[in-house]
């Protein structure tokens, strides 16, 4: 439980900025909440228990000391890691690189030196494979061309986020910022 509970606090620190617009696609940032990062949360013991048709988010740090102490510089705040987020459902998963793309998750843990710190299950999502596609034909032609991709305003936690919302659970019901 308390777990669940450290797991809900970190997404809604991740997420927090989209958590008050719905489910439209977020308009692309243009600026910088003040402050620096926090900390990257401990890498939780065992990810929760998923079936097949499970909306799956994980979070990995792909911050190495290097990367964050230029970002550090560019940015003029304490960057203490960079997080990068996918997707997965029914064996498949997604992010966001100036694409739409299909990754897979080895691939995204080797960069990040391990797995994932948190793996989020949001529930079982209603849409079919085949309508999955079509949303991600779409976000991949509107919100999430090359030519949208920003480093820092509209990377792959944006797309994963706004994914992740447009995936509902079976019922409408559930938690996090995609149910009550």
């Amino acid at each position: 439980r308390a777990s669940s509970s450290r797991a809900a606090r970190v997404l809604v620190w991740l997420l927090l900025p989209e958590l008050a617009i719905g489910l439209a696609a977020r308009p692309k940032l243009t600026s910088a909440r003040e402050g620096g990062s926090l900390a990257p949360p401990p890498r939780e013991a065992s990810p929760p228990p998923c079936s097949a048709r499970d909306v799956v988010v994980r979070v990995f740090d792909i911050g190495t000391p290097g990367l964050c102490k230029t970002l550090s510089l560019i940015t003029q705040k304490d960057v203490l890691w960079f997080p990068k987020m996918t997707v997965s459902l029914g064996g498949r998963t997604w992010s966001y690189d100036g694409e739409v793309e299909r990754t897979v998750p080895q691939i995204v843990e080797n960069a990040a030196g391990g797995p994932p710190l948190l793996t989020l299950n949001l529930g079982p999502a209603e849409l079919s494979d085949g309508e999955i596609d079509a949303l991600l034909d779409e976000m991949g032609s509107t919100d999430y061309t090359p030519a949208e991709y920003d480093f820092f305003y509209r990377n792959c936690n944006h797309f994963c986020t706004d994914l992740a919302d447009r995936l509902p659970p079976r019922g409408g019901g559930g938690g996090g910022p995609r149910g009550p």
